[in-house]
């Protein structure tokens, strides 16, 4: 249970200070809305303290909550009617559209980062004459980008946007110089050339959008479909060189130093700001939702065209995707992933505390009595989790202040394990309480599965499991979770298309059809979970043949809080998935970037004990682990 206060607080605070940002799913039907609030939501910078003054209700903390972009598909146009509906026209005016796409497209930004060649030109591995030959590929496609900018600027009467795009055009130029001077200082023969598919094909499309080549010219003004073609090839590139320069501070002497200055530059920044601020202007006017669909389709058909630019590059040996370089036939695979908040974007209890509430107002006698009844246990429901927040704060805030912690310093292993198992025995009373309280009686497990399938999931989570079984090379897969209730994880996953076989939880006992206020008890606290992971770990170990020195299993953890801490540091890759204010607190020094620790794999380089690796968004841990969507790489 006490995963759950974290994620109550920051609910509660979120909700009273951006009371905008929660809104129901049901009133975000089509993709620019979803996309619009989950950016919102992302960006918005609101902090978890460890504790919070005052009464606050547990209910319904977690009712609404934004949508799993991964659900936010590319709408075809003709065929978008059934998605979505008039645009909120005020959440475009305040965003615009450059920044709605690209919070589209995150799952083709983080295939383009994680790429193999990009990781290999981050970590200075990829082989001089790989790098030569991309960048004659890039020249010849920047040639065809300068005469994009010339015909967008051809197309349009709005004498501002001419002046913007002609001062994009120069920097086009200026970037075509930098090519050149550095194929000069790589001694590179540009003699014999021509462009690889790829190119080709990005090429030919930015003609398209400038030519009316997509048979939709009358949709959309010529100028404002070029520049949606044009701009995610900006905004990525200011992405990549952005990330890739802040985790490379380890590589002396780095070969393509030169490449990662130009595109991390404040100034190429400040270029790709330009381009979207066009892009708005020149769509301040689109209304329509045909013409709001094309202009998305090209924007997202740049971004899958870069991914396949990338694709099209030569490599060397290289070291990532991570199960790819770990799947010899000899080895074994395992992930294993928490749920609450992991899998989903809010905890479970709230949702199945709410659930209670609901029944209780349902109960026999009128509405007074059914209403007094639900009173009661929301009142029951506020006192167990107010205890519960106070406690978790003196044990948490003892150990900080005994450690003389708090600055983000890692606790040692002795000490986490004292912190961790105080925090259990904790949590073990905590769970006794809530038994003894019965606040879980009276549900049904058809009630408990409507409530999991209407639970959303975290942005790429449902993507990432269907890839996951797409894979050639098995990988054992487990939930491990210490959810009340196994039958809503499955209910959640059921409703992504999510398979799981191996869910270890714990689960309500029923009487007939009504749950008792009993939990059948199986995974309660962090320790628990490592109990758990090794035992499933040594199982994979026991299934190994007989040859046990040359035959491994290479095992990865993705969790979001402090009960998932010992598991993360016990898998080869430990991943934390979002932003836990506490987790920082206990192991700050050792956490960082999951693009890190790519770079330093494809550098050979596995010295990098006790760390645990963050990531925003379930498609950046897929393109760790499986590389660009659409490829099957193990």
């Amino acid at each position: 249970m006490y995963r759950c206060v974290a994620r109550l607080q920051a609910t509660f605070l979120h909700q009273h200070t951006n009371p905008g940002l929660l809104l129901p799913p049901s009133s975000l039907s089509k993709p620019w809305d979803q996309c619009s609030v989950l950016l919102t939501f992302l960006n918005s910078s609101f902090s978890r303290p460890v504790g919070v003054t005052g009464r606050v209700s547990f209910i319904s903390t977690a009712a609404h909550v934004p949508l799993d972009r991964s659900r936010c598909k590319a709408p075809v146009v003709g065929q978008v009617s059934a998605m979505m509906t008039d645009m909120d026209f005020s959440t475009q005016a305040k965003l615009g559209l450059a920044k709605i796409f690209w919070a589209s497209c995150r799952r083709e930004a983080y295939a383009s980062l994680y790429h193999p060649f990009l990781v290999s030109l981050a970590a200075g591995t990829l082989p001089k004459h790989a790098f030569q030959r991309y960048m004659a590929q890039d020249a010849y496609f920047l040639e065809a980008f300068k005469n994009a900018y010339q015909m967008a600027m051809e197309s349009t009467e709005d004498e501002d946007a001419k002046a913007t795009i002609d001062s994009l055009k120069r920097d086009v130029e200026e970037e075509l110089t930098l090519h050149s001077s550095v194929m000069q200082s790589l001694d590179a023969d540009q003699t014999d050339f021509e462009p690889n598919t790829a190119t080709a094909a990005y090429c030919d499309f930015l003609r398209a959008a400038a030519t009316g080549g997509n048979r939709t010219l009358n949709l959309a003004s010529t100028s404002a479909k070029i520049i949606a073609a044009m701009t995610p090839c900006m905004r990525l590139y200011a992405f990549l060189g952005q990330e890739i320069k802040k985790n490379i501070n380890e590589v002396p002497d780095h070969p393509y130093q030169q490449w990662i200055n130009t595109y991390s530059a404040a100034d190429f920044e400040a270029a790709a700001s330009k381009v979207e601020h066009l892009l708005d202007k020149l769509t301040e006017s689109v209304n329509k939702e045909d013409e709001k669909a094309l202009l998305y389709n090209l924007y997202r058909r740049a971004m899958n065209l870069e991914v396949d630019f990338f694709s099209a590059q030569m490599l060397g040996p290289v070291h990532v995707p991570f199960f790819k370089s770990q799947a010899a036939p000899e080895n074994r695979l395992l992930l294993v992933s928490d749920f609450d908040s992991t899998c989903t974007i809010s905890d479970s209890c709230p949702v199945l505390a709410d659930l209670t509430v609901q029944i209780a107002g349902k109960i026999p006698g009128g509405r007074s009595a059914g209403e007094t009844g639900a009173s009661l246990l929301r009142n029951k429901w506020d006192d167990l989790v107010m205890r519960y927040m106070d406690e978790y704060e003196e044990v948490l805030n003892r150990r900080l202040s005994n450690k003389e912690h708090g600055n983000g310093k890692a606790f040692t292993t002795e000490e986490l394990q004292e912190l961790l198992k105080e925090m259990s025995d904790f949590e073990l009373k905590a769970n006794a309480r809530v038994e003894e309280a019965a606040v879980l009686k009276g549900l049904s497990p058809v009630a408990i599965q409507d409530a999991g399938k209407s639970m959303p999931l975290r942005e790429g989570c449902s993507d990432f499991f269907k890839r996951l079984g797409l894979q050639e090379a098995h990988v054992d897969t487990h939930i491990l979770s210490v959810c009340w209730s196994k039958t809503f994880i499955e209910a959640v996953l059921e409703q992504g298309e999510i398979h799981v076989a191996n869910i270890n939880a714990n689960e309500l006992v029923f009487n007939g059809n009504a749950s008792t206020g009993k939990i059948s008890f199986n995974v309660q606290t962090a320790l628990d979970k490592q109990r758990h992971f090794i035992q499933i770990l040594d199982h994979l170990k026991g299934r190994q043949s007989t040859d046990p020195e040359h035959q491994q299993v290479h095992s990865v953890y993705i969790g979001d809080s402090l009960t998932d801490l010992l598991c993360l540091l016990r898998a080869d890759v430990g991943i934390i998935l979002g932003d836990s204010s506490t987790l920082k607190q206990v192991y700050g020094e050792k956490m960082t970037s999951l693009f890190r620790k790519a770079l330093l794999l494809e550098q050979g380089n596995m010295q990098l004990s006790g760390y645990v690796f963050t990531v925003s968004s379930w498609y950046e841990v897929e393109a760790f682990l499986f590389g660009p969507a659409g490829s099957r790489v193990l």
